[in-house]
């Protein structure tokens, strides 16, 4: 098979960029690696209220509306904030993702199912690049330029030079039903080396008694796998065992996350990687869908200019959906990159001072929810950093929290090149 542009793996990065591509006349061809688009999701569904904007998405895909959020401290203090207008959806990634591929098919894309891309060679002169593709039976796909959207373990991208720097947090997660939900539009989150070590614990309400209880594990803060600290929250953590003991487990989902971002460039002579691919994720919360969607859109668009032209003014096209990338979203990934590191030097005892501070300044939780934007938290920065300057001043408990917090984003600067 031939076609202008092949695009791997139809998440939300892939499909947006598969309908961008064919929506300019391009011959695309969606490829996606299950038999089904969608499944298996590995997804909480935290969706922005950016992307429901930007790419005018139905709220039929949405299952509930969040505005506010509850954290759990490792001490067990909670602290509550709650915005005055939602921030984000959650959705259910399986029709959510089928929606953008029906897209992508729509604007005149090709999707095959099914279909594990695994090998890339470039053929001679200007013959483009080959991909060998595990299906049924042996296909082999040749275009001039390939978007990568494999997820966080792409094969293709080394086999051209491009090997990002990242960390994968391993996570697991239950769907449940039968819950015991305090507020359907606020998500509770679990911190502590003990409950997540290098990540956090959640429970992401979906309507009604349903929800995702979660958690992320970094490998190199511990050798269990997520299940023992799974298994051990939902049985015998104080705020989620009551929650949890009249709840079924309606399917579990796993994954990994790739956080801490890249040093090298996300594009090769013929190629451009996007998405969780490419580790354009937060590394602060994991979350990555509008980060992709915002790629898949910009690859798509530099994917018309590369083809449209030759030599140097096409290798610039590639350059420029770097360029665009970063400064579209670029210091969101540097900044969360720096907050995650940050997070994992500060022993509990002073997320906890953290958390009760947020829950008993209030010149601190207003700076939070008057300027909180969970997709871009870069905002929160200074409003958040005077509060919390200001709150060491008045309780001089905080003062060596606030000291050792710098000392850690110092550190965390010295080793960030994202």
């Amino acid at each position: 098979m031939t076609c202008d542009v092949l695009v791997v793996g139809a998440g939300p990065a892939g499909s947006t960029a598969a309908r961008v591509c064919a929506s300019q006349g391009l011959r695309t061809i969606l490829l996606e690696e299950h038999p089904e688009v969608g499944c298996p999701t590995h997804c909480t569904g935290k969706l922005s209220v950016h992307a429901f904007e930007r790419f005018a998405l139905p709220h039929s895909l949405i299952q509930t509306a969040l505005r506010a959020a509850a954290l759990y401290a490792p001490d067990g203090t909670v602290a509550r904030v709650r915005r005055a207008e939602v921030d984000s959806y959650v959705v259910d990634r399986d029709p959510f993702d089928r929606y953008l591929a029906e897209r992508a098919a729509e604007a005149g894309a090709e999707v095959i199912t099914g279909a594990r891309a695994r090998t890339v060679t470039r053929l001679p002169g200007r013959g483009g690049l080959r991909v060998e593709v595990e299906r049924r039976s042996r296909l082999a796909i040749t275009a001039p330029l390939i978007i990568d959207a494999e997820g966080a373990n792409p094969i293709l991208p080394p086999q051209l030079g491009i090997r990002p720097r990242r960390t994968l947090v391993h996570g697991l997660q239950y769907e449940v039903t039968g819950a015991a939900v305090d507020d359907e539009e606020a998500p509770d989150l679990y911190f502590g080396r003990d409950i997540a070590p290098g990540f956090f614990a959640w429970f992401m309400p979906t309507g009604g008694d349903g929800g995702r209880l979660g958690l992320a594990v970094d490998p190199r803060m511990s050798d269990r796998p997520p299940v023992f600290y799974l298994e051990r929250l939902k049985a015998a953590h104080p705020a989620v065992a009551p929650r949890m003991r009249k709840a079924t487990v309606v399917r579990k989902l796993a994954g990994r996350i790739p956080i801490l971002g890249l040093r090298r460039p996300t594009y090769a002579d013929g190629m451009m990687v996007i998405g969780d691919a490419a580790g354009q994720v937060k590394a602060t919360s994991g979350g990555g869908i509008y980060f992709s969607m915002l790629a898949g859109e910009l690859a798509g668009n530099a994917a018309g200019r590369y083809l449209g032209q030759a030599g140097a003014a096409a290798s610039r096209a590639l350059a420029d959906y770097e360029r665009a990338w970063r400064a579209a979203f670029g210091r969101e990934v540097r900044f969360t990159t720096v907050v995650r590191q940050t997070l994992n030097r500060l022993p509990d005892r002073h997320i906890s001072a953290v958390i009760r501070a947020l829950a008993t300044d209030g010149g601190l939780r207003r700076a939070v929810e008057e300027h909180g934007d969970t997709q871009y938290q870069s905002r929160l920065f200074r409003p958040v950093l005077a509060a919390a300057l200001r709150a060491g001043v008045r309780d001089v408990r905080l003062a060596p929290t606030v000291l050792a917090a710098l000392a850690a984003v110092l550190l965390s600067l010295s080793g960030e090149g994202a």
